[in-house]
């Protein structure tokens, strides 16, 4: 039980890493490459934030990855 909350923890917190980094390099990096970046109305949805959401999940996978492949090797 302890080792599946374990895992769920580690899952939820990649998601929330991913979704920092992404909120991050958007903010901060896009305005530069002439990519306007802004927060949208939480109605609307465009193809620029299901690409975003889509990017979180798979960052936050692959975060999730590292920390499960790196916990098994240490033991």
């Amino acid at each position: 039980m302890i080792h599946a909350l374990r895992r769920i923890g580690i899952a939820i917190g990649s998601l929330v890493v991913a979704s920092l980094i992404v909120g991050l390099v958007g903010g901060a990096l896009l305005p530069y490459f002439g990519v306007p970046f802004r927060p949208l109305d939480p109605e609307t949805t465009t193809t620029g934030s299901m690409f975003a959401g889509l990017v979180k999940v798979v960052l936050g996978g692959l975060i999730y990855q590292d920390i499960t492949r790196r916990e098994r090797r240490s033991r």
